[in-house]
C-alpha cells in the first residue's frame, strides 16, 4: 500500500505523537535540567524508530485467500473469516455510496481516519463488521457469512488473486 492511497492523515498523527510532542517535551526538559541530555538523545532516538516501525505497520495490508477462509491484515487489525464457500456466504460488489445497511457507522474497535478506516465497526444494520477501507474508494467489495462481515475496499474478484472466487462460492 502507498503513501498516496493511505493518505497523509494516518502518517502526520503518527509523527505528532512520535516524533514532535516527545521533542517539544524532551526539549523543555534539557533546557531546565542540561544533565538529561544524553538520556533525552537516546529517549527521542526510540520515538523516531518507533514512528518508523508504526509507519511500516500501517502500511502492511494484505488479503489472502486460503481454501475455505478469507485473512485480512490491515495495520494493527487482524481477521480470518471462514465458511467463505457455503451456501450462506454470500459477496457483492457494491458503490461506495451505495453501501446502505453494510455503511460504516460507528468505530468500535477502529481507526477512522480519511482514506483509512481500518477495523471493527457497527453498521448501519446495528451489525458489526470487519472494515478495510484504504484509500480512495469507488466500489467495496461485501463479503458476508452467517458468522461474520467484512468490507473491503475495491473489487477483490477482478483486483486480487481472488478472481473467480464469485463464480466458485458465492452464487
Amino acid at each position: 500500500m502507498y503513501l498516496s492511497e493511505i493518505g497523509w492523515h494516518l502518517y502526520a498523527l503518527l509523527f505528532i505523537v512520535c516524533v514532535l510532542l516527545p521533542a517539544l517535551v524532551l526539549s523543555a526538559l534539557v533546557y531546565f535540567k542540561p544533565l538529561l541530555l544524553r538520556q533525552s538523545l537516546w529517549v527521542f532516538s526510540c520515538c523516531t524508530l518507533c514512528f518508523l516501525l508504526l509507519s511500516l505497520k500501517f502500511s502492511d495490508n494484505t488479503l489472502l485467500m486460503t481454501d475455505n477462509a478469507l485473512e485480512l491484515k490491515a495495520g494493527l487489525y487482524k481477521t480470518k473469516i471462514d465458511d467463505i464457500h457455503s451456501a450462506q456466504s454470500k459477496v457483492s460488489v457494491v458503490v461506495c455510496e451505495e453501501l446502505g445497511e453494510f455503511k460504516p457507522e460507528v468505530a468500535v474497535n477502529a481507526i477512522n481516519l480519511p482514506n483509512y478506516k481500518v477495523g471493527w465497526y457497527r453498521l448501519a444494520n446495528q451489525q458489526t463488521a470487519f472494515v478495510m477501507l484504504i484509500g480512495h474508494i469507488d466500489k467495496v467489495t461485501v463479503v458476508s457469512t452467517k458468522n461474520a462481515i467484512a468490507l473491503i475496499s475495491g473489487d477483490i474478484n477482478r483486483d486480487n488473486a481472488g478472481a473467480g472466487l464469485q463464480a466458485k462460492a458465492f452464487r
